[in-house]
Formats: structure tokens, C-alpha cells, sequence
């Protein structure tokens, strides 16, 4: 399966922070989550795609090609949705369509119609006056409207409704059908993830923790949690990472370990992602 985007060793340096060698890659026809806590290197690394920044390193490359070389016509063949507007604020629906059909070569007026009665964005109220859910809705709307190979989403779910939720996972999975077109998909809300991810890629300190299939993070490892004054009977060769709690300490081991664990390890169950990036990110890894 080919990539459609890859990151190799990219490096960015700030003075009060570093973009490690991050290296990762989204399958075409996959959608790539991206986690991390606030400040990880998310959005540089958005930036770093979209090269709004130069890097101090390593290299980015999108359908095959160094970033830098992508002709005019493969450019609009990225899209980006971040959590703010970026549309005219003082247009109503009508009025982006008409200016973005002169901007993209590949825009389609009926699906950008269909986007707005489908995600039920009010088409005649200017941006400005929208609330941030309908905002979101509407950039959306534009940047699948070109028809795009890539879509790049930097944290948009969380100003929507559950229900509203729901329907544009729908449509992300809709998206990529035809596996010729690949989502990097930025977010806090990783019950998200867990439902539409191909892949996950978890940023921490500017650096990748790891960037495996979902279905190895959920089906591979096992939660293991233990009182804190039994810990100390565990063999810690056995062990991924841990963290301990005021009376316990939530483990985090390979499935085939499990056997492995003394009786008064008391709880074994499949961990969520969330629970896999919390004990990753702040507990102690082995």
C-alpha cells in the first residue's frame, strides 16, 4: 500500500521547544489519528506539512513527492480544517461557493450543496453570526467540496454536538471508500479515534511515543491495575509502563504477559487509547 504522506526525522527547533525527529506515515486509504496533551507538537507538525514553517530537518513528503516539489495542481489536492474559522467572515454560503469555485480547478457546486443540507449549515447567515459548531461545519463543507486526496483536521470535533459528531465520522469513513484519499486527523477526543482510526500516532514532548494500527493497541496490550503496596511483588521485566495512583498502580503490559501477573493483581482488561496514551505519557515506562 502506497503512503500518501510521510514524515521523515522532521526537526523543528523553538526556544522553548523542540520537534524531535518525528517520523511517521499514513497509508493512502487510512485514517491517521493524531494525539498528544496540549504543547506535544501537533499542530507544528501540521505546519511543518502544510509548510507554513521550515523545518530544521528531515523531510515531508505528500503523494510521493518532497513537499517543496508538488505542482499547483497537487496542492489543491490538500485540504485543512482547523478548529477557527478561515473563511471570509462577513460571506454567507452562497457567496464562498462562487468565490472558491474560481480558486479550486476541481471544485463541485453540487456537492458543496449537499454538504451544506447534510450538515445542516444555515445558508444564508454570514460566518461571523454562525455559532463555532456551524463555523467548523461550513470550512468543513468548503474543504471537501474540491475534492481533495488529503484532509488534514487539526481538533474540529470538539465544538460539535454528539449527534452532529456522528454524522461526520460517517462521512470521514464515506471519505476515504475509495481508498485513493487519506485523513491526518488532529483531536482530543479520542473516543473518535477509537472509532474511525486506521492508525494512531501518539505525540509527546515534541517526540512520537508511537505510531502502530489501532486495532494492535487495543487487541495487543492489557491493563493490569494492582494496590500499590503489592507492586513491588511484580516482575517488572513484564512491564510496558506504569503509574501509580494514591492506593494503586495502573500496569500496562504485552496480552501474552497477563498469565504472568501474581493474584493480587486484581483487574485485567483491554485498555482504551486514552488510558494507553495516559500511562505512557504520565507515568513511568519500564
Amino acid at each position: 500500500m502506497e503512503n500518501i504522506l510521510e514524515l521523515n526525522n522532521i526537526t523543528k527547533n523553538y526556544e522553548a521547544f523542540t520537534l524531535n525527529q518525528v517520523s511517521f506515515a499514513c497509508p493512502q486509504g487510512s485514517i491517521m489519528g493524531l494525539i498528544g496533551p496540549n504543547g506535544a507538537g501537533k499542530t507544528t507538525i501540521i505546519h511543518s506539512i502544510l509548510d507554513v514553517i521550515k523545518l530544521d530537518g528531515g523531510s515531508v513528503r505528500i503523494f510521493g513527492k518532497d513537499r517543496h516539489d508538488l505542482s499547483m495542481e497537487e496542492k489543491a489536492q490538500i485540504a485543512v480544517v482547523y478548529d477557527d474559522n478561515c473563511l471570509p467572515a462577513y460571506l454567507a454560503a452562497k457567496e464562498i461557493g462562487k468565490i472558491f469555485q474560481r480558486i479550486y480547478p476541481n471544485w463541485d457546486a453540487q456537492i458543496f450543496q449537499e454538504y451544506m443540507e447534510r450538515l445542516e449549515i444555515p445558508q444564508k447567515t454570514a460566518v461571523r453570526d454562525m455559532s463555532k459548531g456551524n463555523k467548523i461545519k461550513m470550512n468543513l463543507a468548503v474543504a471537501l467540496s474540491h475534492h481533495p486526496r488529503l484532509l488534514i483536521l487539526d481538533e474540529i470535533t470538539s465544538a460539535l454536538d454528539p449527534l452532529m459528531r456522528e454524522e461526520i465520522l460517517s462521512l470521514f469513513l464515506e471519505f476515504i471508500e475509495d481508498e485513493s484519499r487519506s485523513i491526518l486527523f488532529s483531536s482530543h477526543i479520542i473516543t473518535d479515534l477509537e472509532k474511525i482510526a486506521d492508525y494512531i500516532t501518539f505525540i509527546n514532548n515534541g517526540q512520537v511515543v508511537f505510531s502502530k494500527e489501532k486495532d494492535e493497541l487495543l487487541y495487543n496490550y492489557t491493563l493490569v491495575r494492582c494496590k500499590a503496596s503489592a507492586f513491588h511483588e511484580i516482575d517488572k521485566n513484564e512491564l510496558i509502563a506504569y503509574r501509580a495512583q494514591e492506593s494503586y498502580v495502573d500496569i500496562l503490559i504485552e496480552k501474552e504477559s497477563a498469565c504472568k501477573m501474581p493474584p493480587n493483581a486484581s483487574l485485567t482488561e483491554k485498555p482504551t487509547i486514552e488510558e494507553i496514551m495516559l500511562i505512557l505519557a504520565k507515568g513511568e515506562k519500564v
